[in-house]
C-alpha cells in the first residue's frame, strides 16, 4: 500500500488537491474544479482545506485531520476488506 504524507501548509494542501482536479472556493472548502461541487469527506461531509487530513490513495476518500475521523475511516476500511 502507498502512503504519502506532506506537509500541513495550504500551499502544499491546495498543489496535493490539484492533482485530484480539486481546488478551494473562498470558504476555504474543497471542490471539483469542473462543477465547483463540494468534496465530501467518509461521512458526507464538506472538508475545508482547513481540516484535511489525508486522501486515500485509489479512491479520493477524503478525511478529516481529527481523531474521530481517522478512526472512522479505518473501522469502514476493515469492515469493507479495505477501499
Amino acid at each position: 500500500m502507498l502512503n504519502i504524507t506532506f506537509s500541513n501548509d495550504p500551499k502544499t494542501k491546495k498543489f496535493i488537491l490539484s492533482i485530484f482536479n480539486k481546488t478551494v472556493n473562498d470558504e476555504g472548502t474543497i471542490i471539483e474544479k469542473d462543477t465547483n461541487r463540494s468534496v465530501l469527506d467518509i461521512n458526507g461531509q464538506e472538508i475545508t482545506i482547513e481540516r484535511l487530513g489525508g486522501v486515500s490513495n485509489g479512491s479520493e476518500i477524503y478525511v478529516k485531520d481529527d481523531i474521530v475521523s481517522l478512526v472512522d475511516f479505518y473501522r469502514k476500511k476493515d469492515r469493507n476488506g479495505g477501499f
